[in-house]
């Protein structure tokens, strides 16, 4: 492993374990693994619109290593024998579409990925119960809301640049990146004012409401104007800033 894919890996480690150490819980597991699938699949479409560079290959190899990870920590040995052939079928076509030259596109691969993606996360909150409301649960479900509205938004941007909208199965298994948008800036409202009393967590959510503040229009006009680049860095920013 290269000196910048552990520094990666490192830095997945100390976002998620915060998380897993405090609750030892398979819920919060599953949490996290939802949002890691999220993570592959912003990656995975980042890599086809940046035409295989070299950093997003290794970011990319690093979230897969954390999410082999997850699977493997879940506590609850049944549930892990359930999500596995799952797992393995959607980075088995996240691999394939990674192997591919950026200039030859199969479309029965991304289709692929979309369905397998899709099933995953369909899985995965089948067995998620509801969490007692707490600024770890409300923080963590609002980062998976957010790297989802940045895969879904790559997602958008790398289908069009390569003229592959039109097979492109995806669209038919997720709102679309504006209602999402609503959606999170919602929510974030509502914990602002869930958390209005402790001085520390509304210190971190005006740090995202700044963020979000930037890129929310952008999302919300994301059929007139492509800025994968831009809602990339930022939404990482703010899933950062979440789950820390």
């Amino acid at each position: 492993m290269s000196a910048t894919l552990r520094r990666y890996a490192l830095m997945l480690l100390t976002l998620f374990s915060p998380l897993l150490n405090a609750a030892q819980s398979s819920q919060y597991t599953l949490l996290a693994q939802e949002l890691s699938t999220y993570r592959l699949l912003t990656l995975f479409h980042l890599l086809r619109l940046e035409q295989g560079a070299p950093e997003v290959h290794l970011r990319l190899q690093a979230e897969l290593e954390n999410f082999e990870h997850l699977i493997h920590v879940q506590a609850d040995e049944a549930l892990a024998s359930q999500l596995q052939p799952s797992a393995q079928r959607f980075q088995t076509a996240l691999l394939d579409g990674a192997r591919q030259s950026h200039d030859e596109i199969d479309f029965y691969v991304l289709g692929e990925l979309s369905q397998s993606g899709h099933g995953l996360l369909q899985l995965i909150r089948q067995h998620q119960v509801e969490l007692a409301d707490s600024p770890a649960s409300m923080d963590l479900r609002q980062a998976i809301l957010m790297q989802q509205i940045a895969a879904e938004y790559v997602r958008e941007a790398a289908s069009f640049d390569s003229g592959s909208a039109v097979y492109d199965r995806a669209q038919e298994l997720s709102e679309p990146v504006d209602v999402l948008a609503q959606t999170f800036s919602q929510r974030l409202a509502q914990l602002q004012h869930a958390t209005a009393e402790s001085a520390d967590q509304r210190a971190k959510l005006e740090q995202v409401r700044v963020i979000w503040n930037y890129i929310e229009q952008p999302l919300l006009d994301y059929r007139e104007r492509s800025l994968p680049f831009v809602i990339s860095r930022y939404s990482e920013q703010i899933v950062v800033l979440l789950i820390n």
